[in-house]
């Protein structure tokens, strides 16, 4: 293959490349901002601006620009959100400045020399692999002449129009300006972990030590758990005298961050009944013009006609599975050229065309399986596939067999059954397998990466059809469109000038709905235009906006919370559910201590003999992380695990969200004496996880407290 050939056809992966890299270097957002519009210089206005420091409209649009590309070179055939992108982009960029920022503080820069380092000394695939032969090896001096001098391309496209070979070197320079770009802010991105993390480099080795025995050491445990959820609410009584109190000595445990809510009423943009009435109307056009002719000949050349007119499509063939289903049953019944219509759909009204059958193209299997995986002896799994095997075979039910043997773990739902499949769709033993089967046979054992299947074979079908359909779709029209705009402006005026926004809801025929508080960084109902506003709003003002999954939208600010400490009726409920639970707990204390004297003479195992409310529970390999079976944080009740001699019973243990009564029946204790071979990589191990941790810490921290003006609204 040539040169400029490989390297068109690498292109697309090639931007592919970028694209993840981007995606997860950078931590983005999903939400929603306004459209960026005006007339101002892009390369003058602001629309952004991170602790003092400016992004330019034209910076932010070329970053979403890029953005949008990239995603399309991904995913071709997926529409790609525009408002959605635009808020990855606000958060991307906002990210990159704080940390270029912190790097200019600490004095660390990238210097050229280390990027042309990666370019041309380390060179990682995703450089290199346009440049590859057949056989996968890299032609070094085209690498060398492209990448130092991308005009050489211009040689490589030989006689291509002159325009062809500027566009190449345009894209190329520009997705080698992309990757640098990413080398650059994640060789910053390293060098800001370790200046920030250079604490998580000292760990102490009586900690490591005493990590390594948690890691490494398990214990089998049987418990009783005396649940304080086991007493009805209406058996506590919490006034309102002890939530007050415990506020007042907990309450700089609730701070509130800045915040607002917003009450709102939503007129959906949905076509009105004449919208809809006028696509009856066009739908009566081609059923008068199929009516007026009687022959199939004749209706089949108006639709002909009509195709152009209605801007009708036409499918490839495809199986029937893949055509929806009440298309596909309409199609099953009709003769090639045969016209069928009105048909009422939910996309609208339709008319459809038979345009052609076709068999033994693209087959299609409809199979179920039995897996049986390898784990970790595989001789022993093929042995249990063979036995099974013969079960199938001997006319065992085999959806029977399957929920009883397969390790496939959506047999649960679908009973083995994989539907119908074909080429490629399927790992090439298990296909080839299936598709060489008659249908009603048994194979297998059959391997596979997954294990060894049992293959039924139920049925399989070659068939395949084209159609054409007309459709008939609700359309929203201008005028309704600018009716609903006109509701919404005279509705936000009434609320302005007054008038409750119920009432307005109420005449408008429609409810109205209130957010729970939100902050600045959570986009409300998916819009930064809508959050932005609130925040820069006083209570009660009024506004209406165009929010692309709802519609029009009429906000009203309806309270306002500024930073401090949470004020007590926020967190009434929340505080009575503790105040509860610790009563529960301590009413539930004595009858555990009893408990606990009376199992140590029948044995845990006879607990229900005491009390047949109880259940015995038993773990396996539990280690002293806190995690005991439906009870997580239970630190206590773990570390008593490894405390208890074996065999022996616990008193009455007072957890977090429960009493335990706990017994180790076996216990596997790491020697200290082992520790010191491990020593050095368990210590690297807890201080990558620290150094990881803190940098991450410090960058949501920074986020938090950056003064970041989003200035995209006011140019509006």
């Amino acid at each position: 293959m040539g040169a400029i050939t490989r390297i068109r056809k690498a292109s697309p992966v090639f931007m592919a490349v970028i694209a993840v890299l981007f995606i997860v270097f950078m931590v983005i957002q999903d939400s929603q901002c306004s459209n960026t519009q005006g007339m101002q210089d892009p390369t003058k206005t602001v629309v952004m601006t991170v602790n003092g420091d400016d992004v330019t409209l034209a910076e932010f649009e070329e970053r979403v620009r890029q953005t949008i590309e990239n995603q399309k070179q991904q995913n071709p055939n997926q529409e790609v959100d525009d408002e959605q992108v635009r808020e990855q982009v606000f958060e991307m960029m906002v990210g990159e400045l704080l940390r270029k920022q912190a790097a200019e503080r600490m004095g660390l820069r990238i210097t050229n020399e280390e990027i042309r380092e990666i370019f041309f000394i380390q060179r990682p695939d995703y450089l290199t692999a346009m440049f590859k032969d057949s056989t996968g090896k890299v032609n070094d001096q085209l690498y060398v002449d492209v990448m130092t001098n991308p005009d050489y391309l211009m040689e490589l496209y030989g006689n291509a129009p002159e325009a062809d070979k500027l566009k190449a070197v345009a894209d190329f320079r520009t997705r080698i300006r992309q990757i640098e770009d990413y080398l650059r802010s994640s060789k910053l991105d390293e060098a800001l972990q370790g200046a920030l993390s250079a604490g998580g480099n000292i760990v102490s080795p009586t900690y490591a030590l005493y990590d390594y025995i948690n890691q490494n050491s398990t214990a089998d445990v049987q418990f009783v758990a005396l649940d304080p959820s086991s007493i009805r609410d209406d058996a506590v009584k919490v006034d309102d005298g002890e939530v007050a109190a415990y506020y007042e000595r907990n309450k700089q445990f609730y701070p509130q961050r800045p915040s607002r809510k917003i009450r709102t009423i939503v007129l959906p943009i949905v076509p009105s009944a004449n919208d809809t009435a006028n696509v009856f109307k066009r739908s009566a056009k081609l059923q008068a013009a199929l009516d007026a002719v009687s022959t199939p000949g004749g209706r089949d050349s108006a639709f002909t006609a009509a195709m152009g007119t209605y801007n009708g499509t036409t499918s490839d063939f495809a199986q029937l599975n893949n055509v929806p289903p009440t298309v596909s049953l309409v199609l099953q019944s009709m003769a090639e050229r045969e016209v069928f219509g009105p048909l009422t759909m939910p996309e609208g009204v339709t008319y459809l065309r038979l345009e052609g059958r076709r068999s033994g193209v693209n087959q299609q299997v409809n199979a179920s399986h039995i897996l049986i995986k390898f784990n970790e002896n595989k001789d022993s799994a093929k042995a249990e596939a063979e036995k099974v095997l013969a079960r199938a075979k001997k006319g065992e039910d085999f959806e029977t067999l399957a929920r009883e043997k397969s390790g496939d773990p959506s047999v649960a739902q679908n009973g083995g059954n994989l539907g119908y499949f074909g080429a490629g769709q399927m790992v090439k033993p298990f296909e080839d397998a299936a598709m060489a089967a008659t249908p009603g046979s048994i194979v297998g054992p059959v391997e596979t990466s997954f294990g060894y299947h049992i293959i039924k074979v139920i049925d399989k079908r070659s068939e395949e059809l084209s159609y054409s359909q007309i459709t008939f779709k609700p359309s929203i029209s201008n005028n309704t469109r600018q009716t609903l705009l006109a509701q919404a402006k005279k509705a936000a005026d009434d609320i302005s000038s007054g008038i409750s926004i119920d009432t307005v809801a109420y005449n408008l025929k429609t409810t109205v709905a209130e957010t729970p508080f939100f902050e600045m960084r959570s986009p409300i109902m998916g819009s930064r235009s809508l959050t932005n506003w609130a925040f820069a709003s006083k209570q009660g003002e009024c506004k209406t906006f165009d929010i692309k999954q709802y519609g029009i939208v009429i906000a009203q600010v309806s309270e306002v919370r500024e930073e401090g400490i949470k004020p007590l009726a926020d967190v009434k409920e929340e505080i009575t559910t503790t105040l509860k639970h610790r009563k529960k707990m301590g009413m539930l204390g004595n009858r555990a201590k009893d408990l606990a004297q009376r199992v140590k003479s029948v044995g845990l195992e006879n607990v229900k003999s005491i009390d047949s409310t109880l259940e015995v529970r038993v773990m396996t390999q539990l280690r002293n992380n806190g995690q005991l079976q439906g009870y997580g944080g239970e630190f206590t009740a773990t570390n008593r695990a490894f405390q208890l001699p074996v065999g022996t019973i616990s008193d009455a243990i007072q957890g977090n969200r429960a009493w335990f009564i706990m017994q180790v029946t076996n216990r596997n204790a790491v020697d200290a004496k082992a520790f010191a071979a491990q020593k050095s990589a368990t210590i690297d191990a807890i201080a990558s996880k620290v150094r990881s941790g803190a940098y991450y810490n410090w960058l949501n921290k920074q986020r938090e407290v950056a003064d970041v003006r989003d200035e995209r609204d006011a140019r509006n």
